[in-house]
């Protein structure tokens, strides 16, 4: 397949370096000094303590990756639309477009510049961080579970299979439980993101004490919105969930979120625990905890210089 990814960073980074082996992949982003170092020296990744060396295209013009057969999207999810506006030359009329961000609503902003039929929404447990330009960390994860937005169930076979192909274990459901697995994943970021961005750890240390309760506060207001928005969600089933997840990580893996801040980006928050918040408000039901996460981060974000 021809697949372009807009979004160069730790995530974009990581599914090109499993990609390029069977694929002409190449990654699209405005970074011009991480783009120079991959087209000069290649892709360094680290997994599990062994660096390994992959050579995808990269590019800050969008022109050089049109017409693709597939778009993965891995900006962040509050710049989904503005990207997608700025890059509109990717699309072609049967490309397909995956979303694997983070966030609620990348749906929506994807819908404005693709059919439907074309939209491809997934979840990954995957988790990576960018060490320099050019230069990537794998953190690990198992899965990543992807459905259509629409009817046809064939895109999304096709991009399973190519993933699966280059040792990506993928999965794929219907458009009836595409809803269920876009919350599935932001129940999870809402318990984990957040807090290690705050606290400034390493993202397995969640599991210790007082702090795997925090988490399972978090976890356990988003599941109570979740449900109060028709879902059949248990906290139990979430709490084993994460944990398992947690455990699943190396010892170095840090969140999103506390790479956005320990770099002074804005964060993805508002798409995270303050759409928590937000549905909470619409169903009344309280989210004291998450809201106050949300305003603890924007605290942060305000004394950037």
């Amino acid at each position: 397949m021809k697949i372009s990814i807009l979004g160069a960073g730790a995530m974009g980074c990581m599914a090109a370096g499993f990609l390029v082996k069977r694929h002409d992949v190449t990654l699209v982003d405005i970074w011009k000094e991480h783009i120079d170092a991959i087209n000069k020296n290649g892709l360094r990744v680290r997994f599990q303590g062994e660096e390994t060396t992959v050579h995808p295209k990269a590019t800050t013009d969008p022109n050089e990756a049109k017409d693709a057969d597939l778009v993965i999207v891995f900006v962040k999810s509050t710049q989904t639309a503005e990207a997608l506006e700025k890059n509109r030359v990717l699309l072609g009329p049967h490309t397909l477009v995956l979303s694997l961000q983070n966030g609620y609503g990348n749906d929506q902003d994807i819908m404005k510049f693709a059919p439907k039929d074309n939209i491809i929404m997934g979840t990954t447990d995957r988790a990576a961080s960018v060490l320099g330009p050019g230069f990537v960390n794998n953190s690990g994860g198992r899965y990543i579970h992807i459905g259509p937005l629409g009817e046809d169930m064939s895109g999304a076979e096709k991009v399973a299979a190519a993933f699966r192909e280059c040792g990506l274990d993928t999965s794929v459901c219907d458009n009836k439980h595409v809803t269920e697995m876009i919350w599935d994943k932001l129940i999870i970021n809402c318990a984990n993101n957040a807090l290690v961005a705050l606290l400034d750890i390493n993202t397995p240390l969640l599991l210790e004490e007082h702090l795997s309760d925090s988490f399972k506060m978090l976890l356990g207001e988003s599941v109570k919105v979740a449900r109060a928005c028709g879902l059949p969600f248990e906290e139990s089933v979430y709490v084993d969930k994460n944990i398992a997840l947690l455990k699943s990580l190396s010892k170095e893996a840090r969140t999103s979120m506390w790479q956005d801040v320990n770099k002074k980006r804005r964060t993805e928050i508002d798409r995270m625990n303050g759409a928590i918040v937000k549905l909470g408000r619409e169903k009344g039901v309280p989210t004291p905890c998450s809201e106050l996460v949300v305003h603890l981060i924007h605290a942060i974000e305000n004394k950037y210089v």
